[in-house]
């Protein structure tokens, strides 16, 4: 039977952490619009207003430009390898370039459609507020609550098609960093591991993995040089604590 892990990640650079919250994101949102329980509306447009307030960054698309030019350059000196498959390298190449055209900062911020929506504009407000959405402060949003759940869906769907574009930079983005990974079998001693990582290699994502029934979770500390996991006794109870004995678990970086 095939061991079922947990995965936990830790970026290096600020876009990958953008990206994970916003995969984060998505995964709510897509929780939310498949169930009809009472309050999964309010909990989707909530999750979307939080998608849009990461989206609103003007630096975010010139960043991924550049992520995705560095992934080029890199991709690039795989040419005329022989043991490499030219065909998917080429594959790789033409969605980052398509990809980077895509995102010129000349289009607009991400979800401009969809922050520009006279709705959203109006209520977008409010949800900063704790409380702010109930319908003594927000009458409008009271109404749009009581549409039928069909009514809602054909709202949120609308709003979610502007989230088409960031969510393929965000994904491929990932798939880069996931995929451009090493796997290593390794002992933590005591709970504790540290790693000197090499100038030449650029890692942007560091993944640990652990069997789905070990008792402890770690906590990196990831710098340009030096890699530092604490595995800690998984107490929800309790008071953190470092775990004594040695672990086993595997590094992907």
């Amino acid at each position: 039977m095939a061991v079922n892990y947990i995965y936990y990640e830790q970026p290096l650079n600020e876009l990958v952490r953008t990206c994970l919250r916003l995969e984060y994101l998505s995964s709510l949102l897509d929780y939310y619009l498949e169930t009809s329980k009472a309050g999964s509306a309010h909990a989707a447009l909530a999750t979307l207003m939080d998608i849009l307030q990461i989206l609103d960054r003007s630096d975010i698309k010139t960043k991924f430009i550049a992520e995705f030019r560095r992934y080029v350059e890199s991709f690039q000196q795989f040419k005329n390898n022989p043991s490499v498959n030219n065909r998917s390298l080429k594959l790789a190449l033409d969605e980052l370039h398509h990809l980077i055209e895509l995102l010129q900062p000349k289009y607009g911020k991400f979800a401009h459609e969809t922050r520009e929506d006279c709705f959203i504009a109006n209520i977008r407000q409010y949800f900063l507020t704790p409380g702010g959405t109930c319908n003594a402060d927000l009458p409008q949003y009271h109404y749009w609550l009581n549409l039928s759940p069909e009514r809602q869906q054909t709202y949120l769907k609308h709003w979610l098609v502007d989230l088409d574009e960031p969510y393929k930079a965000v994904r491929l983005l990932l798939k880069l960093a996931r995929d451009t990974t090493r796997e290593s079998k390794l002992i933590a001693e005591e709970g504790f591991y540290q790693k000197t990582l090499s100038p030449e290699r650029f890692c942007p994502l560091v993944r640990v993995a652990l069997e789905r029934n070990s008792p402890v979770y770690p906590v990196m500390s990831l710098g340009r040089h030096r890699l530092v996991i604490h595995f800690y006794l998984a107490s929800i109870n309790n008071k953190p604590q470092q775990a004594k004995e040695d672990i086993s678990f595997i590094l992907l970086d």
